[in-house]
C-alpha cells in the first residue's frame, strides 16, 4: 500500500524580479490564493531584507529579557510556555516597510479582502526557552463572517525550526472553524475541543514548518494553531500585522509616534493607526484588543 503524502506548508519564492519591480506573477499571485483558500495559510520565503530582522533582533531580544523578568508581563497561555507578548520597536530607524507593509503580501491580501485592506495590528511574542506548549487554538471568538476576513501576516526574526518553537498549524482547519469549536469547560475557551481535534487529525495532522530568516507567513484568523516549545536557549521572536477587509467594521487601531507620519510606504494597506507622542511607552503594550464584527 503506498503511503499517501502529508501536506505541507506551501512556500513561495521571489524572483529576482519580482524583488526588483516589488510586484508578485501572476503565477505565484494564485500559487498564495490557492494555498490561501485550500490551507488557510501559505509563506514567502524571502520576503524581508534579513538586515532588518537582524537590527530588530538584536534590540527586540534584549528588551525581551527584561519583560520576561517583570511578573507583570502578559504570558500567553501560561507562565509554563515561556511565550511573552511583547511590542514591536516602534522608534525611526527600526520600522522597516518590507516588515510593517510587506508590498508582496498587501498584493495577496488584497485578492482574499478586497481592495485597500485595513491594517488594525501590529505587535510581537517571544517564546524562551520551555517544556510546555499551548492548546490547539484559534485567534476569534466571536460570531465572524463566514468568508476569509482577517489575514495575519507572521514574520519571525531569525530561521524557525521546531528546534526553536515554530508554530504548529493545522492545514484547512479553517474552514471547520465556528464560535461552538472552542471547549469552554476544559480549556477556558482557548483551546479547540478535543473531539475536533482528534477527528482534524485523522484528516490532515498538524506540521511545524521550517523557514528562512527573511520568511513570513499569511494566516487566515480563522486557522487553528499553537506555540510550541522553544528548546533552544535564544529568544524566539515573532512579528504580527493583521489585515482587515474595508468592510469590516472595526474601531480597533494600533499605536505608532508621530515622528513616523509620513516615512512609511504603506501602498495600498490603510494603516488604522493613533499617531501618539513621542514619550509613548511601546514596551507597556496593549492586551485589550477587540477584533469581533461590530453592528
Amino acid at each position: 500500500m503506498i503511503a499517501t503524502p502529508q501536506p505541507q506548508l506551501v512556500q513561495i519564492t521571489l524572483s529576482a524580479k519580482e524583488l526588483e519591480t516589488k510586484q508578485i506573477s501572476s503565477h505565484n499571485l494564485q500559487k498564495a490564493i490557492e494555498a490561501l483558500h485550500r490551507d488557510g495559510i501559505c509563506a514567502i520565503t524571502n520576503a524581508i531584507d534579513p538586515a532588518h530582522l537582524d537590527k530588530l533582533n538584536e534590540r527586540m531580544v534584549k528588551e525581551a529579557q527584561i519583560l520576561y523578568d517583570n511578573p507583570d508581563t502578559h504570558r500567553n497561555f501560561g507562565p509554563r510556555t515561556g511565550n511573552i507578548q511583547q511590542e514591536p520597536v516602534v522608534e525611526p530607524g527600526y520600522v522597516f516597510d518590507d516588515i510593517i507593509a510587506n508590498p508582496w503580501a498587501v498584493s495577496i491580501t488584497e485578492c482574499m479582502l478586497g481592495p485597500n485592506p485595513h491594517m488594525r495590528f501590529y505587535s510581537a511574542n517571544t517564546a524562551f526557552k520551555a517544556d510546555s506548549r499551548q492548546p490547539v487554538h484559534v485567534d476569534v471568538h466571536f460570531d465572524f463572517p463566514k468568508v476569509p476576513f482577517g489575514l495575519c501576516i507572521n514574520v519571525n526574526l531569525v530561521d524557525t525550526s521546531p528546534e526553536n518553537g515554530a508554530t504548529e498549524i493545522w492545514l484547512g482547519s479553517h474552514m471547520d472553524t465556528d464560535p461552538n469549536s472552542s471547549d469552554a469547560p476544559e480549556l477556558s475557551g482557548d483551546g479547540v475541543r478535543r473531539d475536533l481535534i482528534e477527528e482534524r487529525r485523522e484528516i490532515s495532522p498538524p506540521l511545524q514548518p521550517t523557514l528562512p530568516k527573511g520568511s513570513l507567513i499569511i494566516r487566515d484568523f480563522r486557522l487553528w494553531h499553537a506555540g510550541m516549545p522553544n528548546h533552544t536557549d535564544d529568544p524566539r521572536v515573532m512579528l504580527v500585522t493583521i489585515h482587515f477587509p474595508a468592510w469590516y467594521r472595526s474601531n480597533q487601531r494600533f499605536s505608532l509616534p508621530k515622528s513616523l507620519k509620513g516615512k512609511i510606504n504603506w501602498g495600498r494597506l490603510v494603516p488604522c493607526v493613533e499617531w501618539v507622542d513621542e514619550d509613548y511607552n511601546y514596551l507597556q503594550g496593549r492586551h485589550d484588543h477587540d477584533f469581533s464584527l461590530l453592528p
